[in-house]
């Protein structure tokens, strides 16, 4: 998880640009994830949306548990995300 920045804009973003929205995991429903380009967007119910990128990012090495991984890293870094 690299080139980390804090939107807070994504659904003015999300209107002009094509994201592939995923499914959210298990438990974690209320966060909203989707991928684009060579970015992944994490959305809170807060409005507030983490975008990363990865090493040798694609979208079919996405799963459950990367998400859950991710959000964990995430509250990590952000604890009030």
């Amino acid at each position: 998880m690299f080139n980390i920045s804090i939107l807070t804009d994504f659904d003015s973003l999300a209107a002009t640009i094509h994201f592939e929205k995923l499914a959210s995991p298990p438990g974690l429903e209320t966060y909203s994830i989707c991928t684009g380009g060579n970015f992944i967007f994490i959305s809170n119910a807060n409005n507030r949306t983490i975008r990363f990128s990865n090493a040798d990012f694609h979208t079919s090495d996405i799963n459950d548990s990367k998400i859950k991984e991710w959000i964990n890293r995430i509250h990590i870094l952000y604890p009030n995300f």
